[in-house]
């Protein structure tokens, strides 16, 4: 793929969701929203305000270009310390849970294990997985096992 293409898909992955999560915050939530009351937020607000989901993803795109792929302590490092810079993104009670325990000195990949017992059934992992498919982007392998 040409290289303007290419950056283009990426950048509209971010953007995308960013703005998705900026507009969609107001009716988390609810079963259904109309059109309507999605223009007139995005009309009535002067500045869009990203939650935790976005934060996150940040994270996760700040970690892979860091480590150069998927590093899992790398990447808990990210949400901890960008959780400590803007702790105000809307993040439920588990998150800020787990990054106090990160911080502790409890291994990245056994901090949640005590909260999340059979995983998390909740849509952040949509939110945040668009960095790894734009990384990983020519490689379906190891798209598909990192996702």
């Amino acid at each position: 793929m040409i290289e303007p293409v290419l950056k283009s898909k990426f950048l509209g992955a971010f953007v995308g969701t960013g703005v998705g999560d900026a507009l969609g915050a107001a009716f988390e939530g609810r079963r259904q929203v109309k059109l309507e009351e999605i223009k007139a937020i995005a009309e009535r607000r002067e500045v869009l305000t990203y939650t935790d989901d976005t934060h996150m993803m940040i994270g996760v795109a700040e970690s892979l270009i860091r480590a150069r792929g998927f590093g899992g302590e790398d990447m808990a490092y990210a949400f901890t310390k960008n959780y400590e810079l803007e702790p105000f993104r809307g993040y439920g009670s588990g998150p800020p849970h787990i990054f106090r325990l990160i911080r502790a000195g409890t291994p990245w990949d056994e901090a949640a294990q005590g909260l999340y017992y059979s995983g998390s059934y909740g849509n952040g992992s949509a939110m945040r997985i668009a960095p790894i498919g734009v990384f990983y982007y020519d490689n379906p392998r190891i798209l598909r096992e990192v996702a």
